[in-house]
């Protein structure tokens, strides 16, 4: 393997994660918040400088800034002498210093935990089916500690079904799977709430099947499979994939480090996308349990024969490196999707950019055919580390850690659990592999295939207002950020009506912000779009400017019960934070107990 020392310098910098302490004069001090650096500047450079997150050289940093800064036309020598002053300062990284740290030697891993396999499924019982004949395809099964179907279907006739298809499943499977249906839930439940009889609202909160009977309980499902493999590695499964991995469709040597979008291609139909997938050398629960488990520094030897390298590194964020180095755990594995990607809608469609635009610029079928067909291939080129977990049809956990709980009910549950892992763990990782797994719905999907322009109101993100809330400090134990993350829920259970709407404001005027830069980009990208594809975008920026101007409601945001006042729907966020605080308080003390129970239902000694 080459060292990383014989590699050229690169050349590579961008901006430190630094506090802006305006001075009274129009100044501000920059001050690094990981070492004693720190400098005096103008407020307009310090603003500036934001910009320059990106690992690029001086001279694209330079670029950038007089292009995007009206002020600084022209000025591209002043510019360079303001960033080599702040390189002198020690308030720019380098892509090197990265490397060196990510690439430090590290001890061969020991034996990882063992892997635990969920199937998460609601009502779907033709889906289930398909799924496990593909597993026995699959092979490799014995690999796996345990192998469990969570049953969450409301309709018994649908629960009748998958425990028929799990009994023909075990008499040819090398491992048994559990059925671990409403009856199977509610004793392991009752069993957990005998022995914590203290813990039973949080216990209730996030697995009582009861309660939530008129929620869709995408979280509650996820919470048990969380509870079923404590101190394992989890791999979930969503009940409609196919147990069979395929290459990328653009597979690239190397390995990415940019917390960008996925990338997408697009198929004619869903037989056009098989004949042209390329079988992986794995299964996917083989490629999961790969990585799933190591650190930042074993993880990339195992998945690239050579060091990594700064131009790894060449235009992403410097602020997904703040804590990483050679130590730092791949807590959450993921992989892409070959078919429907998942999304209620795909107006994420007319937002797209480099690569994937090109090809949907070229697909025969146009934006149409793409709106409506839903083949796709979504995913990663090569192996690429992250910050944020994303959605996943397939997805890695490891649980040998403290890992928090999913909140029970509502969509999202799976980005909020990202958010609040890296809460835990900043100095973690996401990997999202570049296999990609069969996803396709047995239920039509085909539905708002001309989604409306964009609103620009009632968008939240939960999972941001956590990341935003994230010490990036080293040294605070999981445990102790449990407990923060506790309180904060705690602290928005007792804000009153004009606190959370204020909050609420807040967050949504940051992602108009955000969404205003990412349509004014497109439409100054020089692309010829067609012209339903560029009133689209035109209209979603008109908008957003206009909402922008207005005033933010709760009652703006979607899917809300109908005549809902702002009011109500503000007690009732108030209601769930407090039980989600209670949860998350006792967190640690039902994933004790629920081991215990695991292993006294399924007669295994952990």
């Amino acid at each position: 393997m080459t060292d990383v020392q014989t590699i050229a310098p690169s050349g590579l910098y961008a901006f430190k994660e630094c506090e802006v302490v305006l001075m009274f004069d129009g100044a501000a001090m920059l001050m690094d918040k990981f070492s004693d650096a720190q400098v005096l500047v103008g407020a307009p450079v310090a603003h500036a400088m934001q910009r320059c997150r990106k690992f690029r050289t001086l001279e694209n940093h330079a670029d950038v800034l007089v292009s995007s800064i009206p002020e600084l036309a022209g000025q591209q020598a002043d510019v360079m002498n303001v960033l080599n002053m702040l390189k002198d300062a020690g308030l720019l990284v380098t892509a090197d210093s990265v490397c060196e740290r990510l690439n430090a030697q590290v001890a061969a891993p020991v034996d990882l935990p063992p892997t635990r396999v969920f199937i998460i499924t609601c009502d779907r019982p033709t889906a289930v089916e398909r799924l496990l004949e593909s597993m026995l395809r699959t092979g490799n099964l014995t690999r796996h500690e345990s192998l469990f179907l969570i049953d969450d279907s409301r309709d018994p006739a649908n629960a009748d079904q998958n425990r028929d298809a799990l009994e023909r499943f075990n008499l040819t499977s090398p491992r048994d799977m559990h059925y671990f249906g409403a009856d199977k839930a509610r004793e392991f439940m009752d069993t957990l709430i005998t022995e914590r009889p203290d813990q039973e609202n949080g216990i209730r909160f996030l697995i009582d099947r009861e309660k939530w009977a008129d929620h869709k309980t995408y979280g509650v499902a996820r919470n048990l499979s969380l509870l079923l493999s404590v101190g394992c590695r989890a791999i979930v499964m969503d009940d409609d994939v196919i147990c069979n991995a395929f290459q990328s469709a653009h597979k690239k040597e190397g390995l990415e480090f940019h917390p960008v979008d996925r990338e997408v291609d697009f198929y004619a139909n869903q037989q056009d996308m098989l004949n042209n997938a390329l079988p992986a050398e794995l299964d996917p629960l083989s490629g999961h349990a790969q990585c799933l488990g190591l650190t930042i520094g074993q993880a990339a030897r195992k998945l690239s024969d050579k060091p990594i390298a700064p131009t790894d590194l060449a235009d992403a964020n410097s602020g997904s490196f703040i804590l990483w180095d050679a130590e730092s755990p791949v807590l959450i594995t993921q992989s892409g999707t070959l078919g429907d990607p998942g999304s209620p809608t795909t107006a994420w469609l007319y937002l797209s950019s480099g690569d994937s635009l090109q090809r949907l610029m070229s697909f025969p079928g146009g934006l149409q055919g793409a709106l409506t067909g839903r083949n796709y291939w979504m995913g990663h080129p090569r192996p690429c580390f992250t910050k944020m977990a994303v959605m996943s049809q397939v997805t890695g956990l490891d649980n040998s850690q403290l890992l928090p709980p999913y909140f029970p009910v509502f969509r999202g549950e799976d980005y909020l659990f990202g958010s609040m892992t890296e809460y835990l763990y900043p100095n973690s990782a996401v990997l999202h592999y570049d296999f990609c797994v069969p996803h396709i719905p047995v239920d039509d999907r085909t539905n708002n295939a001309e989604p409306e322009p964009s609103d620009g109101k009632g968008r939240l993100r939960i999972g941001k207002y956590v990341t935003d809330h994230t010490d990036y400090q080293a040294g605070i134990s999981p445990e102790a950020r449990l407990t923060a993350l506790a309180a904060m829920a705690k602290r928005l259970s007792e804000t009153d009506d004009r606190g959370l709407q204020s909050l609420y404001r807040k967050e949504v005027a940051e992602l108009q912000g955000l969404d205003q830069v990412q349509l004014d980009g497109l439409l100054r990208d020089g692309t010829i779009r067609s012209p339903e594809w560029q009133d689209w975008l035109q209209q979603s920026a008109s908008n957003v400017n206009q909402s922008m101007q207005q005033t933010a409601k709760v009652t703006d945001m979607p899917n809300l019960p109908e005549g809902a006042s702002a009011e109500y729907l503000l007690e009732e966020f108030r209601g769930l934070a407090s039980c989600f605080a209670e949860s998350l308080q006792q967190w640690r003390a039902i994933r004790q107990v629920a081991k215990i129970t695991t292993a006294s239902m399924f007669n295994k000694v952990l």
